[in-house]
């Protein structure tokens, strides 16, 4: 699916039909935040028939967008080889007077008036063969800057993400108990193997096979949950 519209992922989120344009994610207050994507090319978007959006070649490294539900994103950076860059700029548009504070945990929360309208989650990276890629973000001039510090040792591809989410829909993750490990290696490896394929799809059988070591059932159950 391509086209000049933006995509709506669900009832209160939607991505752009180019890779320059702005994904938009609902805050917990209702108001909206923008999320422009690190992108250097203006490639069509193409949608999986699981929802994943994917920008082929635009950028240096694939770019993706997943609804995660309830107005949340997950931007997905998937970093082909040791010559992509180690730092992803996505710009922020945020409500008047709304503020991002960086947290110890390494996640990202938006403040309006004291209220928090969410949260990017905490950064993941993982290699190809599952393991952990050191990953952090700051924030620079209206910017939310995700580096990725791939090395010599690095399985490529390498995909990272920052997710936004509504605190109600983390509070509600957190209720499911899920387990993190199992959710991000399926992510990865499906998502990688989508924006490869140009948003060939990403179902529970792909997210299955991608990532080895990870309990077939968690996989379907985390897929058919987003």
């Amino acid at each position: 699916m391509t086209g000049t519209q933006d995509i709506a992922v669900d009832t209160r989120a939607s991505v752009p039909a180019t890779a320059t344009g702005t994904v938009e994610a609902l805050a917990d207050d209702g108001s909206t935040i923008g999320i422009r994507l690190p992108a250097t090319r203006a490639t069509d978007a193409v949608r999986s028939p699981h929802g994943t959006v994917v920008y082929p070649d635009s950028a240096a490294a694939g770019l993706a967008v997943q609804p995660v539900g309830e107005g949340g994103i997950r931007a997905l950076i998937v970093v082909n080889d040791a010559s992509a860059p180690t730092e992803y700029r996505f710009g922020l548009d945020l409500p008047v007077g709304a503020e991002a504070f960086s947290q110890a945990d390494g996640s990202v929360a938006v403040l309006k008036g004291g209220d928090l309208l969410g949260v990017f989650a905490a950064p993941w990276a993982k290699d190809a063969n599952g393991r952990p890629v050191a990953t952090g973000y700051r924030l620079d001039q209206g910017s939310l800057v995700q580096t990725v510090a791939f090395d010599a040792h690095t399985a490529f591809q390498v995909v990272a993400d920052p997710t936004w989410e509504g605190v109600k829909k983390r509070a509600k993750a957190a209720l499911r108990n899920s387990n993190t490990s199992t959710v991000t290696g399926a992510v990865a490896g499906c998502v990688a193997g989508a924006i490869t394929a140009a948003g060939a799809g990403c179902g529970p059988g792909a997210a299955a096979g991608a990532v080895g070591g990870f309990a077939k059932g968690a996989v379907e159950g985390f897929v058919r949950g987003h």
